[in-house]
């Protein structure tokens, strides 16, 4: 009883507690943001968090700036509520599309709640699937999106099996990709074992793959490390042949100065 009466004022009342995320401030804070940010200079983090805690909002905004868009679609797997989202500020204040992909149909059906809410005729650019991501399906499920093999952001947060999963991956062609590592394991080989029992990864400890594999996995699907969250759990990489506007960054000199 107890539980159903969190997940209710969770569900009902998150208007409240996030509404300094989707109104004026949020909105005033995205403007000023893109205001500054240049096209051609040099990529440098700018901090900005809307949606995020570690600088996210603002790191893609800073790429996208550089590279530019083409249809503004992101998948986001392992999305959780989908608004403590890598994507949220995109879609709330940026006119981007989408699907969440999420294990767990409590969680997931509250983000869908909020977003049929507040963008009510427009929610159906959004599209939320519970299901629990395997090497196996996972092309499958993001077949079912019927979008264009390329799209502009995928984001993988999974805790523990995200380099398996976009190894996997060939149904899409993203032009940037974020993806969770297990930073502790810093600048070295570690690429955990792949399971199917997630309950084991319901906890505090470190998981996934060290920074210096994924960098390795990504280099070998064509994409370069272009930045680091603060922390640097989370790595954005971008398709190398629109590296144009930006620079690869060397996974050892960002673990050095985090």
């Amino acid at each position: 009883m107890l539980q159903l009466v969190k997940h209710l004022i969770k569900k009902y009342f998150w208007s409240i507690v996030f509404r300094k995320k989707i109104y004026k401030d949020a909105v005033v804070k995205n403007s000023h943001f893109s205001k500054q940010l240049d096209t051609t200079s040099s990529f440098s983090i700018q901090q900005l968090n809307i949606f995020t805690k570690a600088n996210e909002d603002g790191i893609l905004l800073n790429i996208f700036t550089k590279i530019g868009t083409t249809n503004k679609l992101f998948i986001d797997i392992g999305s959780n509520d989908c608004i403590n989202s890598n994507c949220a500020n995109l879609a709330f204040h940026h006119n981007w599309s989408g699907t969440f992909i999420d294990g767990n149909y409590k969680i997931l059906n509250r983000g869908k709640y909020i977003y049929q809410k507040y963008f009510k005729q427009k929610s159906n650019q959004f599209s939320f699937i519970q299901a629990t991501v395997t090497k196996q399906n996972i092309n499958e499920i993001l077949s079912t999106t019927s979008y264009t093999k390329q799209i502009d952001l995928l984001c993988i947060d999974l805790d523990g099996n995200d380099y398996h999963i976009w190894n996997s991956i060939d149904a899409l062609l993203p032009r940037v990709v974020v993806v969770e590592v297990q930073v502790e394991k810093g600048n070295t080989h570690f690429i955990p074992p792949y399971t199917t029992k997630f309950e084991l990864y319901e906890d505090d400890r470190p998981k996934g793959a060290s920074s210096l594999s994924m960098v390795q996995l990504a280099n070998k699907k064509g994409y370069q490390l272009v930045a680091v969250n603060k922390g640097c759990y989370n790595l954005f990489f971008v398709q190398e042949d629109i590296m144009q506007n930006l620079k690869t960054l060397v996974i050892e000199k960002a673990l050095e100065n985090s």
